[in-house]
């Protein structure tokens, strides 16, 4: 890792719950963060060249250990303790000052049950879409980092504001039948707001019976060529 310029971090979702709090965090100190849903996605990184930090639980962790990656890895005692016990090794450390606030992190968001509040954003005018890394940015500037397939997803929406985007449409967009199908969409949109109201963010994002989903409010894409 190159500490004249921001970390890249990976983070490998786990079943902590706190991941994308710690993702939050991070994005908000500067670093540049991936949220990836499965190894393969950490893998696709790699082949594109990509080098981050990876953050992950102990047995997904097992399957980069032949990689050069610097690897934070986190989990609980054999006994099942309070969040307090969870512990986070280094491996192949570069032992930079960025690991070390890298690591701050995410203890803190590991194992404290109290956190000040997260320094205020700069406000944008509309809802913005980004990409790398994957994130989705309110009007008054709160962040919520995605993953591949809702970004997919909400991609979708913003390539036409305001006007519905079918089942049918995503079905021949997405990747994989099983991915586009009704009952996946479905679960998917459920997620998304959820996660949205963890991260304090009501999405404007309204289900058409029997036809689709339409974004409501405007919004733009940034990064990959959409600016």
């Amino acid at each position: 890792m190159n500490a004249s310029r921001s970390p890249e971090i990976a983070i490998l979702l786990g079943e902590t719950g706190r991941d994308y709090e710690i993702a939050n965090d991070l994005m908000r100190s500067g670093c540049v963060v991936y949220v990836c849903s499965s190894a393969q996605e950490v893998h696709a990184l790699l082949r594109a060249g990509k080098t981050p930090i990876l953050l992950s639980e102990e047995p997904q962790s097992a399957a980069f250990q032949h990689t050069a990656l610097t690897r934070l890895v986190y989990a609980r005692p054999p006994t099942h303790g309070s969040p307090g016990d969870v512990q986070v090794r280094v491996a192949g450390s570069d032992g930079t000052e960025q690991l070390h606030t890298i690591l701050d992190t995410m203890r803190r968001h590991l194992s404290a049950t109290h956190r000040p509040p997260p320094p205020p954003i700069p406000q944008v005018t509309s809802w913005r879409l980004s990409t790398p890394p994957r994130v989705l940015t309110s009007p008054d500037g709160a962040q919520m980092p995605l993953a591949l397939t809702e970004w997919q997803f909400l991609s979708h929406l913003f390539a036409a504001p305001g006007q519905t985007l079918g089942y049918a449409q995503w079905q021949a967009g997405s990747r994989g039948g099983a991915v586009g199908s009704l009952h996946n969409v479905a679960v998917l949109v459920s997620r998304l707001r959820r996660k949205a109201q963890q991260y304090r963010i009501t999405l404007p994002l309204e289900a058409i019976r029997s036809t689709g989903y339409v974004f409501t409010q405007p919004c733009r894409q940034t990064g990959s060529g959409h600016d």
